[in-house]
């Protein structure tokens, strides 16, 4: 289960800082991704992604890439928080625009 008290320290950390799995709750988190549906749409158990995340572990090419394409990343972001994809963080703001968007939409619906 995600810690959502860590977000502010995930946030604020550069993202060069953070590991593996600490990299793939921040993007849980960021896109607002319940780990259930994370683990069911790239068929992976909740250890790998606690060993990820408090072991420093890093899954195999194959996993890596399922959860790559899953957040539509690159395997060399996960690894290393560095991207070449100059499109990246015009997607990811996007992205956020998104969740603004969804949320309003959810409050919206609680007036009606």
């Amino acid at each position: 289960m995600i810690n959502f008290s860590a977000y502010a320290t995930l946030r604020t950390m550069d993202s060069k800082e953070l590991n593996f799995g600490q990299r793939v709750e921040q993007l849980l988190i960021q896109r607002n991704i319940k780990p259930s549906d994370f683990y069911s749409s790239t068929n992976l158990v909740p250890q790998a992604f606690y060993d990820w995340k408090k072991k420093d572990q890093v899954p195999n090419a194959r996993t890596a890439l399922t959860v790559a394409k899953f957040f539509g990343v690159t395997v060399e972001y996960l690894i290393t928080g560095e991207t070449k994809n100059p499109l990246q963080p015009k997607v990811e703001e996007l992205q956020q625009r998104l969740k603004k968007m969804r949320e309003l939409i959810n409050e919206l619906s609680k007036d009606c």
